[in-house]
């Protein structure tokens, strides 16, 4: 290593892992997606049932459109009131998941209670992100952010998805929903005893207009086009996958989350600091054309060794793509909270859109077609990031 790059090294500040409240914190975010899982296994449980891709599509688009309502208050409270919020967002989950169980055998009811459902994880999914990225200094926010991403894919795609799994396989979905309903109780116990870390640096939030103002920048835009693309792409996989399994025969959906998890744990912990060495523009555009393939991969599969395969491939398209977007949003406009729910509203309407429209499109012409067009918004993505590679950069190493 050279002298300038060691003084660098010695210039940046450590990591959270010493602050009792922070550890504490991030340990206890896991709660919430693990009791999210029970949303994963709700297409298979409709296809299951008889129902039509586009019904699914429908139910799925609910618990979207729950969370979209969420989002405008979700980064008002963040800023201001978060503690509240994280207690709420946790009792709303719970109640969500209580009602899903109780309206298992009904389209509209388990429409409603997803929403529900839904409309709680989007007020935890918000204050937690923004909380995490408050207590670190600007400068390890890509590092910090990529360990973030990865724990919450243990809890989802490991722990939260074996579990609902096996509950779902032993004693069915409504018994599934019940149990995670009891551990969403839970979570409400800890936001209610526990503290979040204090910010690195204080921020004063901007008012609502100056923040409109920033996110409305050209080049802004574009890269919350890109953001937009590359969600649907995630949520059509999380949100057909069951279904797409159900349909194919291909079997559980558990070993294809455990390889995409254990390729994010393994590449985070050994690449997570060089999000910003490698650049986060080429990160991007690369992370995207791998994502093409993937979609690709999903549209053809037909055995379990596949679909193995194809979350390794996942595992490799996500492992530094949301560490890079995430932090140059928080870079480039001002507001940790609002940034989090804008990040999260985009999120929600490509799940709305997503859902919507591609579960309209497997009722026409099946789930090949479906992936093909995930597919399709992952390569307009990548395109529409080349201009921006330069500027994604942080001020730093400009």
């Amino acid at each position: 290593m050279r002298a300038g790059e060691r003084a660098n090294e010695a210039r940046t500040p450590a990591l959270p892992w010493r602050d009792p409240r922070f550890v504490g914190f991030f340990a206890a975010a896991a709660l919430g997606p693990i009791a999210s899982m029970a949303l994963r296994f709700v297409p298979g449980h409709l296809e299951g049932a008889g129902q039509s891709p586009a019904i699914i599509g429908e139910v799925m688009a609910a618990s979207t459109l729950g969370g979209l309502l969420a989002l405008p208050l979700a980064g008002w409270l963040a800023q201001h009131r978060l503690r509240a919020m994280l207690i709420g967002g946790a009792l709303v989950q719970a109640l969500g998941l209580a009602c899903a169980a109780a309206a298992a055998d009904s389209v509209n009811g388990l429409a409603a209670s997803v929403a529900l459902m839904s409309l709680g994880t989007a007020h935890l999914d918000v204050g937690v992100v923004a909380t995490v990225v408050a207590s670190v200094p600007a400068e390890r926010r890509p590092q910090v952010l990529a360990y973030y991403f990865a724990f919450v894919s243990l809890a989802r795609n490991v722990i939260g998805s074996g579990l609902a799994e096996g509950l779902l396989g032993r004693w069915g979905f409504a018994a599934m929903c019940q149990a995670l309903a009891g551990l969403a109780a839970v979570h409400v116990l800890v936001r209610v005893f526990a503290r979040a870390p204090a910010p690195a640096a204080e921020e004063v939030a901007p008012p609502y207009r100056e923040f409109a103002r920033e996110m409305v920048q050209p080049r802004v835009v574009v890269l919350m086009v890109v953001f937009t693309l590359l969600s649907i792409h995630f949520v059509a996989q999380e949100s057909f996958i069951t279904a797409l399994a159900t349909r194919r025969a291909l079997g559980s959906v558990t070993p294809m989350f455990a390889a995409y998890f254990a390729v994010i744990a393994l590449g985070r912990a050994a690449a997570g600091h060089l999000v910003d060495r490698l650049g986060r523009g080429p990160v991007v555009v690369a992370s995207a054309l791998l994502l093409v393939a993937v979609g690709g991969g999903l549209a053809e599969v037909r055995t379990g060794a596949g679909m193995i395969a194809l979350g390794v491939a996942t595992g490799l398209g996500h492992l530094l793509l949301w560490p890079a977007l995430y932090s140059t949003f928080y870079d480039k406009v001002r507001g940790r909270g609002m940034v989090s729910a804008a990040l999260g509203a985009a999120l929600a309407v490509a799940g709305f859109a997503a859902e919507l429209g591609l579960g309209e499109v497997a009722s026409r012409a099946g789930y090949a077609a479906l992936y093909w067009t995930a597919a399709g918004c992952a390569a307009l993505a990548a395109v529409l990031a080349l201009p921006l590679m330069r500027w994604m950069a942080p001020a730093h190493k400009r």
